[in-house]
């Protein structure tokens, strides 16, 4: 506001003659004129000080605007990470079961191929009898005729009918054991049809299990990026913030000081945390400096002219 004031100001410069200012003289005309000056410049430092102050208060206002939407999204972000947690915890519970189901499936598997083993064994059991049994026939056939050669002596059959009702009895029994094997090779098959489908479902349910697990996987890779981009944009948020803190920090440091400059020591303190004072005091003072610096040149001045008038 005042170029020349700067010496003035960091020298303190006619601060010790300001008790001796009434010496000077000057006509009546000058100092209206002094006065005029000095309102006038008043009213200009007046309206800097009014912008000042509202641009001040427009950039608060900001800084609050952005600190209430740097709050909100910080918890928003608290509300995403629990809600990706809860995520996780579900999706490892999933995965716990599924493998749980899986290895109980692979036990089921294995107690139905020792069941299947077991019964291919009893099915070689079954054919060896059948072959015994065959080959009994067989040879006892042979004796067919002989038996008829002893039918009378014979003490036990008297007749061939009881030979061949011994003989329908073995039969049947034959005709027992192949059913039975019969029997045998179908469950089996059944059983083996039965493995294999189980086998298959199984097999689709584990390939879909797993196809589910990659793609949570991959999903919670991407919310991991997203997070640090997210801590990246607020830890840059939060620089921007602490730089302009100190940057505001640094202003009221240096109205402090320049209020410690200013103020006369038998001026009552003012309060230090209400700048609006302290700036308002600082106006004041610049404005009684330059007054001063101004009236001190033109009484230098005039007292040259008159010296040179003079002589």
């Amino acid at each position: 506001l005042y170029p020349n004031m700067t010496s003035t100001f960091l020298t303190q410069f006619g601060v010790e003659n300001y008790d001796g200012l009434e010496k000077y003289t000057v006509s009546g005309t000058s100092q209206s004129t002094v006065l005029l000056q000095k309102k006038k410049k008043m009213q200009e430092v007046q309206q800097e000080l009014n912008r000042k102050k509202v641009e001040y208060e427009q950039r608060m206002k900001k800084c609050k605007e952005k600190e209430e939407e740097l709050a909100e999204k910080q918890e928003k972000i608290r509300e995403s990470v629990i809600r990706f947690e809860k995520f996780v915890k579900e999706n490892d519970a999933k995965r716990t079961r599924a493998m749980k189901k899986e290895r109980d499936e692979i036990s089921s598997r294995k107690q139905k191929e020792t069941e299947i083993v077991a019964l291919k064994q009893t099915h070689k059991e079954h054919t060896r009898t059948k072959e015994k049994y065959l080959r009994m026939v067989e040879n006892l056939s042979v004796y067919e005729a002989f038996l008829e050669s002893v039918l009378e002596p014979s003490d036990e059959f008297h007749e061939v009918a009881d030979i061949l009702m011994r003989h329908s009895t073995l039969t049947h029994t034959n005709q027992d054991l192949r059913r039975v094997v019969e029997e045998g090779n179908r469950h089996i098959e059944e059983l083996r049809m039965l493995l294999a489908q189980y086998t298959k479902e199984k097999d689709d349910e584990i390939l879909i299990a797993t196809s589910d697990i990659a793609g949570h996987q991959k999903r919670a890779d991407q919310l991991k990026n997203d997070n640090t981009k997210i801590e990246q944009e607020l830890m840059f948020r939060d620089n921007a913030f602490n730089d302009r803190k100190r940057k505001l920090g640094e202003a009221k440091m240096a109205i402090e000081n320049i209020y410690q400059r200013c103020k006369k020591g038998s001026v009552p303190h003012e309060d230090l945390t209400n700048f609006y004072r302290l700036l308002e005091y600082i106006q004041n003072r610049m404005l009684d400096l330059g007054a001063i610096s101004r009236m001190q040149r033109e009484s230098h001045e005039w007292r040259t002219q008159t010296h040179h008038r003079t002589y």
